[in-house]
């Protein structure tokens, strides 16, 4: 077994394509993209009832190594400061097959 991060990345549906550029730049590998994801944050209820996506979210996971998260970590920060989500990081075990 492998120790690795487990990365969890919720941002608004509208800022999906900036954190997928980020990732296509860096080579980021095994990531799950969930899109419409609703639920409750700071910004209110994000139910995905409008007539746009514009209240919806988007959830990321991705299972990395230690290292690719640190060299990503303050970008990442970066990047959800001006578009908002959150982004939640727990230690895992990869079983290598």
């Amino acid at each position: 077994m492998e120790n690795i991060k487990r990365v969890e990345i919720i941002v608004p549906h509208a800022e999906k394509d900036t954190f997928l550029k980020l990732f296509a730049k860096e080579k980021v590998e095994g990531f799950t993209l969930i899109e419409k994801v609703s639920g409750m944050g700071n910004r209110g209820m994000q139910d995905g009832l409008g007539l746009s996506d514009a209240f919806t979210n988007t959830l990321i996971i991705w299972y990395c190594s230690i290292d690719k998260f640190e060299s990503l970590k303050e970008l990442i920060r970066s990047m959800l400061e001006e578009s908002g989500g959150i982004c939640a990081v727990a230690d895992a075990q990869w079983v290598k097959h």
